[in-house]
């Protein structure tokens, strides 16, 4: 087995880390002090690790996880807000372009929260293994605000109607058992038991299968779930009910109530 990179990690900046391993790459969010939020800056820099790794035959599974043991991703940094938000939605849709466009398994090993974004990553990822603290949400609504259409479609798609809307419409998390009785993970595990079930199956994946045959495969299947996309008629209006939503009094007031740490007041404007 190749070692791209020797045993230690390697660190793309200091709020993304890189480490390449016998065929396996690993891409911790590193952003502790903002519960691995993600600002503009840290969604470019995963994108560009992506577009590297999609050019790289040396690596055939990708790990994303959170630094640490108790999160995995709470979302996108909203702290910043005006100039800097716009910048942070950018790099989000370069990141999950890159996501969603890369032709190898990707494995998504989650600890503590992975909300709103965090979840986004999750989803676009082919396995997602859980340890038994895991909690899977989408909060926006109580933040006055809606999750992108194109996010809201990948999750129907991947879970279902009925399920979507116990996420969406709710904005309240799931624990890691919801969570597999809707199909949103793969395994569930005790938390002493993350690592080695996400490297063991990563490791069956990079070893055991044939990278032409497994990457062939992948991309099979996503040509042939495409017609399950969007309908480019009905795009504006979805667009137009999107943007309503999250320019909208409501939603400043929601993100003013969370970094004061108060209830919000809704107002339907």
């Amino acid at each position: 087995m190749a070692v791209k990179t020797g045993g230690g990690g390697t660190a793309v900046g200091e709020e993304i880390l890189r480490e390449d391993k016998d065929y396996i790459t690993t891409i911790s969010i590193n952003r502790p002090e903002k519960k691995n939020a993600l600002n503009g800056a840290a969604l470019v820099k995963m994108g560009d690790i992506l577009a590297d790794l999609q050019k790289n035959d040396d690596t055939r599974v990708i790990v994303i996880r959170g630094a640490g043991d108790d999160i995995f991703c709470s979302g996108v940094d909203l702290s910043g807000g005006g100039e800097s938000f716009k910048e942070t939605i950018k790099g989000m849709e370069y990141c999950l372009a890159s996501l969603i466009g890369y032709s190898r398994p990707i494995i998504a090993m989650i600890s503590g929260p992975a909300l709103g974004a965090g979840l986004d990553i999750a989803a676009i990822s082919d396995f997602r293994i859980a340890s038994e603290t895991a909690k899977f949400g989408v909060p926006l609504v109580k933040l006055g605000r809606t999750y992108y259409y194109t996010a809201i479609h990948r999750l129907t798609n991947l879970l279902g109607i009925a399920a979507a809307k116990e996420l969406l419409l709710r904005g309240r998390p799931v624990d890691a058992k919801r969570a597999m009785e809707i199909g949103l993970v793969n395994q569930v595990v005790p938390s002493g038991q993350l690592m080695n079930a996400t490297y063991s199956l990563a490791k069956e994946l990079a070893e055991e299968n044939a990278p032409l045959a497994v990457r062939a495969t992948k991309i099979m299947i996503q040509k042939l779930t495409e017609h399950r996309g969007i309908d480019p008629r009905i795009e504006p209006e979805l667009k137009a009910l999107a943007d309503e939503a999250n320019n909208s009094e409501d939603a400043r007031e929601g993100v003013r109530a969370m970094l004061e740490k108060r209830k919000p007041k809704f107002t339907g404007r």
